[in-house]
């Protein structure tokens, strides 16, 4: 009788479980039901998704360089060069300071120049000797041949740039105090153009210079003997 009641509770057991297996083996595959996203990280999303496009601002157009007043030196093409935006920057003092050192450089680049050719033109004739800048005749040499003049020619200079400092005042250092001989214009205009040509050939001077330096050290030559070698003098 035992064994009677136990099969009936068995199989019924077994049924149960097999179903129980099923629904939960249909359960795994059924679509999961997906809530609204609550994270930050999404709700950043969702806002910068939303949010317009800003419309790039166009390109601000680079204003010219223009001349402060008083300050003489634009001139075409260029106009006012100013490329490192020196004087945007500097005030109205430094800016004057700026322009005395352009100007006080550009008188010794001048005089520089004539100090390249006058002594190896001397040298090439043999004014001062054989030994005059010799081996090669350039300029450059006098600092092995003749360190002595060289000397004495700097202390001459450091000198006078010092008494011309001590004499003057902000403002008026290139003043060479030479309009006594004559040759101040006698009009604004005039003067104006005097002051624009010494301030254009002090420039060209100043690269000038550079340039000698520069091919004299390239090619060990005189300076007369490259314009010779380029066609542009004869001797």
């Amino acid at each position: 009788m035992a064994q009677i009641r136990l099969l009936p509770y068995t199989s019924i057991t077994m049924k149960l479980a097999l179903l129980a297996s099923l629904f939960a083996g249909a359960a795994a595959f059924a679509p999961a039901q997906q809530g609204p996203s609550t994270t930050s990280l999404s709700a950043t999303r969702a806002v910068k998704k939303a949010a317009p496009a800003k419309a790039k601002a166009a390109p601000k157009a680079k204003a010219a360089a223009v001349a402060p007043a008083g300050l003489v030196g634009a001139l075409p093409p260029v106009g006012f060069f100013d490329p490192a935006g020196f004087a945007a920057k500097a005030s109205p003092e430094e800016l004057t300071r700026y322009r005395e050192v352009e100007i006080m450089h550009g008188r010794f680049a001048q005089l520089a120049v004539l100090g390249f050719i006058i002594p190896e033109k001397c040298a090439y004739d043999g004014s001062f000797g054989d030994d005059f800048l010799a081996p090669t005749g350039r300029a450059l040499e006098v600092f092995n041949t003749d360190p002595l003049w060289l000397g004495l020619t700097i202390g001459v200079l450091s000198v006078l740039e010092t008494l011309r400092l001590l004499e003057t005042e902000p403002g008026n250092r290139a003043d060479a105090r030479i309009e006594a001989l004559g040759w101040r214009p006698k009009t604004e205009t005039e003067f104006e153009n005097y002051q624009v040509r010494e301030l254009q050939q002090g420039r060209l001077a100043m690269l000038a210079f550079a340039g000698e330096v520069a091919q004299e050290l390239v090619n060990e030559k005189p300076l007369l003997v490259n314009l010779q070698d380029s066609g542009f003098v004869s001797w």
